[in-house]
């Protein structure tokens, strides 16, 4: 007896455990399971740390079955690498950093599969000392302390292009700080200048200025032709006077434009789904950042690298 009532018990249990098996594949098959997918973004005081979690809230809210989840990076060129190594789902790069990823060019030891979803906005090159600090132009900066941003950033990046180009990059010590390693190290005079690329205004810009008197350092018309003849993913522009405090004229800049990526294989229903819901739920981008306007289906192509077909394929809807 005591047998047959161990026998019954065994048969049990595998009855409740084939049962919850089974629950579990359903729930999952039912997209009851979110598929859990990353964006990478990037720090604290730019744009793509904010804008990344509210894409990464909208992707979640409006694309049945996924959950994305947004996390801080140092920025383009880690998120070139995370996504083209699968590491990461979707990544905010800046089209300089894309351009060379797919390239396999320096500083990416081999080319990595990414294409666009579409391209978000395009963004200056902030030059930025203090008042009084002697540095009216860029040439000025030899000699000088000047922070090009994190490693593995678009910003350091463009930085390092730029100074090269003008025959600077040896001639001054560069630091690699992060946007508030930066911003704390030009308040308190351990760097002279500093390299940003975001769209204006800057958090990180008006977060200092609120202690230190800043000044923007131009470049000139024939250093932004030189630039720009060569690199095509560059174009000059300008920071409108009035933009921060105290900036009282134009600043000549050269900008770049910043996308949204993904792996080339990524499956082209679920870029579809996520490009869609991204642009039929902008005013949610836009309460968290007001860049967010500047995401339009009119510059959503502007990109020199491929975009991915899931994409495509809602862009040509909306263009019947």
């Amino acid at each position: 007896m005591e047998k047959t009532g161990l026998n019954r018990n065994m048969v049990w249990l595998f009855v409740v455990v084939l049962l919850v098996g089974t629950l579990v594949v359903y729930n999952i098959y039912r997209g009851e399971r979110p598929y859990l997918i990353v964006l990478s973004s990037g720090s604290p005081g730019g744009v793509y740390y904010p804008l990344g979690g509210a894409m990464a809230e909208v992707i979640s809210n409006h694309v049945e079955g996924v959950r994305c989840d947004s996390e801080s990076t140092s920025g383009s060129v880690e998120n070139i690498r995370l996504v083209g190594n699968r590491e990461s789902d979707l990544g905010m790069v800046t089209e300089n950093a894309a351009y060379k990823g797919v390239r396999g060019e320096d500083p990416f030891a081999r080319p990595y599969p990414v294409q666009a979803l579409f391209s978000m906005y395009s963004a200056p090159l902030h030059i930025i000392t203090v008042q009084g600090s002697g540095i009216d132009s860029i040439q000025d900066l030899a000699g000088k302390r000047v922070s090009i941003d994190a490693p593995g950033s678009g910003t350091e990046e463009m930085a390092r292009t730029l100074l090269q180009e003008l025959d600077l990059l040896d001639q001054l010590r560069t630091f690699n700080y992060s946007q508030q390693e930066a911003a704390t190290a030009l308040r308190d005079g351990t760097v002279d200048a500093v390299f940003w690329n975001f769209a204006y205004p800057g958090s990180v810009v008006m977060e200092v200025s609120a202690t230190r008197r800043l000044h923007f350092i131009p470049l000139e018309a024939p250093e932004i032709e030189r630039i720009v003849e060569k690199y095509p993913y560059f174009m000059g522009d300008i920071i409108p006077a009035g933009i921060y405090d105290h900036q009282e004229e134009d600043i000549g800049v050269i900008t770049v434009n910043n996308l949204l990526v993904v792996r080339a294989d990524m499956d082209q229903e679920l870029a579809y789904q996520m490009t869609r819901a991204l642009f039929e739920n902008r005013q949610r981008l836009v309460e968290v950042h007001d860049i967010a306007r500047r995401i339009t289906l009119e510059t959503a192509r502007n990109t020199s690298i491929e975009i991915h077909p899931g994409a495509l394929q809602y862009f040509m809807e909306m263009a019947d």
